[in-house]
């Protein structure tokens, strides 16, 4: 694992980071924020390439942007496009070279809260507090579905190349796999808590985290997890009243067996997955003060990203002052495996 000396601090935004994505090229980062910005970073400078600032409200002609706390984003596989929700039920569409608005979508009735492209195309899943996941075509600029199953308001979203993406309900307590083309849907049940983070590590595999400081790893054919992590960050509190870290984001590698996770427990730990995925083995902590509201690997796995905040992405429970509100680059080194002895 790096020292905390080796991570670079990217400072920029005022409050405290809720979402970011890394371009598919690994040169350009995306964070948003609850100052309602986004603003774009240079990979290997660490520069900011652009800002679009919160929007006025009741500003007509100005130029577009959120005038509420941006949740969530995507970006699509090819880099082209670039989604951002928030918190007053909107996603906006831009051109990601650029950072040009291009459309506005409406339709959620609640905050949006996942979004994610299907990898190779221009089809956008998008989910919301308002329980539903809906399907559209950004290249076109139109809405396709609307899909509902969930009791609560829903937290996060993934997907990958199939027509499928995965969700993660809040407290409905269940994660569920949506098949877009059969409007069917298959519901797992396994954690305790609000069920906060989801991602998929392959097409047949997927990590949750809940604010009962389990982290589930999950096959897509089987309804319960195949391993549980309890307390993956510790306990927290006076002895006897402990209470589990919550895990506010995880990330993993697309396609290996490597998975991050984030907390508000003073480290980012990254996780290897037992053979077929039936175990979680601490690997190491990464120093790192704050909410760890989102994470995400580089494509070539040789950086992992981090948003940090002062408060929960989701809410204002409690501060950690000490805490900077800022984007972590985390290089991530491979090291050799010596062969084996006689080998």
């Amino acid at each position: 694992g790096p020292e905390a000396a080796d991570i670079r601090v990217l400072r920029g935004h005022q409050l405290s980071i809720t979402c970011l994505v890394v371009t598919p090229d690994d040169s350009a980062i995306f964070s948003a924020a609850k100052d309602c910005s986004i603003i774009k970073w240079s990979v290997e400078s660490g520069r900011k390439l652009h800002v679009i600032p919160r929007a006025k409200k009741g500003a007509e002609g100005k130029p577009p942007g959120h005038s509420s706390h941006v949740l969530c984003m995507a970006i699509s596989s090819d880099g082209k496009y670039l989604a951002s929700g928030d918190r007053s039920k909107l996603i906006l569409i831009w051109e990601a070279q650029s950072c040009q608005h291009l459309y506005t979508f409406t339709g959620h009735r609640d905050a949006v809260s996942g979004l994610a492209f299907r990898r190779g195309t221009h089809q956008l899943y998008s989910t919301s507090h308002d329980r539903s996941v809906k399907v559209w075509n950004v290249a076109e600029n139109s809405y396709v579905e609307t899909l509902f199953g969930h009791q609560d308001a829903v937290a996060a979203l993934d997907a990958l190349s199939r027509e499928c993406c995965v969700t993660a309900g809040g407290r409905d307590g269940t994660v569920r796999v949506w098949k877009i083309p059969e409007e069917s849907q298959l519901v797992f049940y396994g954690h305790q808590g609000s069920i906060d983070c989801i991602h998929l590590i392959n097409e047949e595999h997927m990590v949750s985290g809940a604010d009962d400081g389990s982290v589930a790893l999950w096959g897509l054919s089987k309804k319960r997890p195949l391993a549980l992590q309890r307390e993956a960050h510790g306990l927290r509190g006076e002895p006897g009243l402990e209470q589990p870290f919550w895990i506010s984001s995880v990330a993993a590698l697309l396609n290996t067996d490597l998975v991050a996770t984030g907390s508000h427990s003073s480290c980012v730990r990254l996780w290897q997955c037992g053979e077929g995925f039936r175990q979680l083995d601490l690997l190491c902590d990464i120093p790192l003060v704050g909410f760890i509201n989102s994470l995400k690997f580089s494509s070539s796995g040789d950086f992992l990203v981090a948003g940090v905040g002062q408060e929960h992405r989701l809410g204002r429970w409690w501060r950690i002052k000490e805490a900077r509100n800022s984007v972590c680059i985390i290089p991530l080194r491979r090291v050799p495996v010596p062969p084996a002895a006689g080998s």
